[in-house]
């Protein structure tokens, strides 16, 4: 009987868990798309589904229109292996739907306050293992096939061995 009731415990506790994650707020996901779009158009390196909003701050528009401050952590990715983490400001009108430009932040109270106090978050690392990796097996593969496969090839001194020791030849 113990089991039967921790089996119907731990499977309320999975449905409570996926019935609350997905109660996102719909002005985050209506964000999350209009960025995605914008960073398609901004930067053409951009892998998509990599933006993450870290910080967000509500601000309003000088005409009453809500304004979401984000700070947005992002992935470039260049020729396959060069990934760079980056770190931006975006801002996104939710009463218009629309990811405002720099030139749209004057018009926004507090926008320069989100950025002076968030000034240390913005950024980019380079994700350096990639091309490391690709740099090692460039030098590794020729290596291993000079020392393990080629001698098994073509080998005199195994093949002239035998010839050796019946001559007893002192060369």
């Amino acid at each position: 009987m113990g089991m039967l009731k921790k089996a119907w415990a731990s499977l309320l506790a999975v449905i409570f868990i996926l019935t609350i994650a997905p109660m996102n707020t719909s002005a985050n996901e209506a964000f999350l798309d209009a960025l995605e779009e914008d960073l398609k158009a901004t930067h053409y390196d951009y892998k998509e589904g990599t933006a993450e909003i870290i910080k967000e701050e509500t601000l309003r528009h000088s005409n009453g229109n809500e304004v979401i401050a984000a700070v947005v952590e992002l992935d470039t990715i260049r020729d396959g292996i060069f990934i760079t983490r980056k770190t931006e400001y975006h801002y996104f009108d939710a009463t218009d739907n629309k990811i405002l430009t720099s030139a749209d932040l004057v018009e926004v109270e507090g926008a320069s306050e989100f950025a002076d106090a968030n000034i240390d978050m913005l950024g980019q690392q380079i994700v350096y293992w990639l091309p490391v990796l690709v740099l090692l097996l460039l030098i590794a593969i020729p290596a291993l096939i000079l020392f393990l496969v080629v001698p098994r090839f073509y080998s005199t001194s195994s093949y002239m061995n035998a010839v050796y020791e019946k001559n007893d030849n002192p060369r």
